[in-house]
This record gives C-alpha cells, structure tokens and sequence, in this order.
C-alpha cells in the first residue's frame, strides 16, 4: 500500500454507526473503553462535530474508504488528564484503525504521522504531540514508534476508561 492511499477527513454524523463494528472488534476491543452501543457512541461523539468542542475526530480512509478513526485534543482543555500525563503544551491523539483487513499495513503509522503534523502545523501553542496507549498494546507502540514517537515512561494513569491498565506514554515533539 502506497501512503497516498491513506487520508483523513472530519467526522460527519453518519460515520459513528461504524464505529460500535470498530470498537467491538477483537483486535480493537481490549484497548478502547467499551462503548459500543449506538445511543452511547452518538452521545460521545456528536458533541465533536460542534465547533467549540474541543475534541476533533476524523476518519482515517484507504481508498476513500473508511478504516478507522483519529482524534486529537489540546491537554488544557481537558485539565485533570493534563495533569495525569504531566506533559505541558501538548496535543494528545487517539486512534483506531477498525477495519481488520488493514491492520499490520502501515495505516495507522501513516494516520498518526499525518495527524500529528496537522496538528503542529494548525496549533502554534502545542510544543508535543501526546499518545498513550496501553503497555501491553504492542502494535499501537510499534505505530508509534514508527511515525517518530519516543517512549516517555509507563504508568498507571488516573482514566476513565475501564479497559485501561498500565499506560505507556509516547510523544513526539515539534
């Protein structure tokens, strides 16, 4: 696969169908947050489309077709994550790449890379972009580590999310 295949575009209402098949999926499931439900997932990520909001979600396509989602967030807008991280000035992502047939692919390399310069590019206050897996989620690691982001320490992080356990947390700078 070529990157010229891989794009993002923002999130529109009608993409969050796809993503209870994504969140659900075995390789996906056990490192996101268990939402999964329709009603749930609308009321998560229809916020996102409105312009104050300050989570930007995109999806990541092959082709023109959907894969996967990307999103990212400015830390200070979210203050107690900020401070669980304790990394200042920084823009964190998160992302999935849903659709098994394009895992292992190089697709969420390319996504990330792609996000992370946007994301430097559009936000001149950001000095760090933020990624925080989970430990034992060696792919997404491997991801990270390939689109240039460096291992800052692991730890088990205050989250909401009830999947997480020990974190790792990557980032990369301008």
């Amino acid at each position: 696969m070529s990157n010229r295949d891989t794009t993002l575009r923002p999130l529109k209402a009608d993409d969050i169908v796809m993503f209870s098949q994504w969140f659900s999926a075995p390789h996906v499931a056990p490192w996101w947050d268990g939402i999964t439900d329709q009603e749930s997932l609308q009321s998560k990520y229809l916020p996102c489309l409105e312009p104050q909001s300050a989570t930007r979600v995109y999806i990541i396509q092959v082709d023109q077709k959907p894969v996967g989602m990307i999103q990212s967030y400015h830390h200070c807008r979210y203050p107690a994550w900020e401070r669980t991280v304790a990394i200042k000035n920084a823009m964190g992502i998160d992302y999935v790449v849903g659709a098994a047939e394009h895992i292992g692919k190089g697709v969420g390399t390319h996504a990330i890379k792609m996000m992370t310069k946007m994301a430097l590019t559009l936000h001149s206050d950001i000095d760090v972009v933020v990624a925080v897996p989970q430990k034992d989620n060696l792919a997404s690691k491997r991801a990270l580590e390939k689109a240039g982001f460096a291992l800052v320490r692991e730890a088990k992080l205050e989250s909401d999310c009830p999947s997480d356990a020990v974190s790792a947390i990557y980032q990369r700078h301008r």
